[in-house]
């Protein structure tokens, strides 16, 4: 196989901090796509910008094969030459054109495309350069399901070295075959898992193999635990030895106890034991040097630390409705929905899936009922923003303190709260908004988009703890099938034909076969 991406011994750290990113890593990436995926901040970013040779090693060296390009989240215009590239007369580049459905009009107007439109150009422009070697961060975040099936499609074409950053199981699973998966520990360097495997079945494994190193780890702890048991009995079984041979306290005449004394010495028995106690004491500290060599594979507790007493609405329904924006109009049919019911809400970009929200939204807090609700935005605005830090003011110390373990256990760590000069990210204001929402006893979850702002590792934290609770009632709009999978039984979907919508309603398994109510 050829070797498109080669780095040996690369150690890297920022300029001004004395911590590693990177030590002393060592990796090849031949043909095909390979995931990368990780928690925030785990070096996902250094990496892309190491092998694109934007940032230069401390020590080691990186080495491609080819022209590397790089697509990076946020796509605004081509560059100068990409029209030279776009348009160089090649069969091949006029397929990859049709394939993405862009027309020449759409490539001469980028201000004026959608989201979805603007990946997709990005995407022309990067492979009409026929690339060795590209690299895609978070291909299809924020894309709707044709979006996403169209950008899928035409990077499954790609014949050259891929990686692909992303916390995107379906992106991970329907088009790479081995997946780097980095840790970062704290103030340590990242440590890094190649798994031969698509992305869904590489987390797995790494979940088994942390568990197997947390297993060697404890199993390790606890025979150092036994070994220093069984010296301190040793110790004192010495301690009572020494006093049973010594002759203090015994009558300078009594010749029978001081030969009894001088035989038991003879024999050895009070050299045996303070002999076996050394061995046993070598052996811990063999294992202790073992262990002091393996990181610690301690296991992060999930959960949220609930001490609010909860009020619960047990059912509530909305509609027949007819919700209009300018000229579409979105049909809504009576939709009921029971306390436990956990709903997938899919359609395309601009079918009105946010303005079904909002307008469940507003009926629950029209009639009184918005103490039942908990509301997670696509984005915060500042308003939203500031609501959220008064909410945490009104906190006393040890219910702060709670809100920041909690934190911690959805992945994330806590010292934006703790100083003022850092802001949260978005992902952030998700998991305090959600905190403190249910501290304060809401039971109706709808969230609109939550995965955009999540990494990998949240996600599926997330997903542990929305399953393992079943006294809320949940609204999901996304467009991550595996997120709604694993949670959702119901699926509402909204159907656009030109400017109308229908809402229909079916079993989540149902994906392709909906029934209008």
């Amino acid at each position: 196989m050829s070797e498109y991406i080669m780095l040996d011994g690369v150690s890297y750290a920022y300029p001004g901090s004395s911590v590693l990113i990177f030590e002393d890593l060592s990796l090849t990436l031949n043909e095909g796509f390979t995931a990368l995926s990780g928690a925030n901040g785990s070096g996902k970013t250094t990496l892309q910008r190491l092998i694109s040779q934007e940032l230069i090693p401390d020590k080691g060296t990186v080495r491609t094969s080819g022209e590397v390009v790089v697509c990076l989240q946020v796509f605004s215009s081509l560059a100068d030459d990409d029209m030279f590239y776009i348009y160089d007369g090649s069969a091949e580049n006029g397929r990859l054109m049709s394939r993405l459905h862009l027309t020449d009009e759409m490539i001469a107007s980028p201000e004026c495309l959608s989201g979805g439109e603007k990946k997709r150009l990005q995407l022309l422009a990067a492979l009409s350069r026929h690339p060795s070697v590209a690299i895609f961060d978070e291909p299809l975040n924020h894309l709707d399901a044709e979006n996403r099936s169209i950008i899928l499609s035409a990077l499954s074409d790609f014949e050259g070295c891929g990686l692909i950053i992303t916390h995107d199981r379906e992106t991970g699973d329907r088009l790479c075959t081995r997946t780097l998966f980095l840790e970062r520990g704290m103030d340590a360097p990242s440590s890094l898992y190649d798994i031969p495997l698509p992305l869904s079945q590489a987390l797995d494994e790494v979940e088994r193999q942390k568990n197997e190193k947390r297993s060697v780890y404890q199993g390790l702890s606890a025979e150092i635990e036994r070994s220093l048991s069984v010296a301190s009995k040793m110790a004192e079984k010495s301690r009572e030895m020494e006093k049973k041979l010594s002759k203090s306290g015994i009558d300078r005449h009594d010749h029978s106890a001081k030969a009894k004394i001088d035989g038991a010495r003879l024999t050895g028995k009070d050299r045996s034991i303070a002999k076996e106690m050394k061995r046993v004491l070598s052996s811990v500290e063999q294992k202790k040097a073992k262990l002091d060599a393996m990181e610690n594979p301690g296991r992060r507790k999930e959960g949220l630390s609930l001490n609010a007493v909860r009020s619960y609405l047990p059912s509530f329904s909305f509609g027949p409705e007819k919700l209009m924006a300018g000229d579409y109009t979105l049909s809504v049919p009576y939709l009921s929905v029971e306390k436990g019911e956990r709903i997938a809400l899919t359609g395309c970009n601009g079918s009105g899936k946010t303005m079904l929200m909002e307008a469940i939204r507003r009926e629950l807090c029209e009639s009184g009922r918005d103490q039942y609700l908990m509301y997670i935005p696509q984005e915060y605005s500042a308003e939203d923003i500031a609501a959220i830090t008064r909410r945490i003011e009104e906190l006393s110390d040890s219910e702060r303190g709670e809100v920041l373990s909690d934190l911690y256990r959805l992945g994330s760590n806590p010292s934006f709260l703790l100083d003022s000069q850092i802001s949260p990210s978005p992902g952030e204001l998700k998991k305090l908004d959600f905190i403190l929402s249910r501290r304060e006893g809401r039971n109706i979850i709808m969230m609109d988009e939550p995965t955009n702002h999540l990494d990998i590792v949240s996600v599926r934290i997330f997903e542990r703890i929305l399953s393992s609770d079943d006294d809320f009632t949940l609204i999901l709009v996304s467009h991550d099938e595996s997120f709604l999978s694993s949670l959702c039984h119901i699926r509402w979907s909204i159907r656009r034909d030109g400017n109308n919508g229908i809402l229909s309603v079916s079993s989540f398994s149902s994906i392709c076969d909906t029934t209008q109510v």
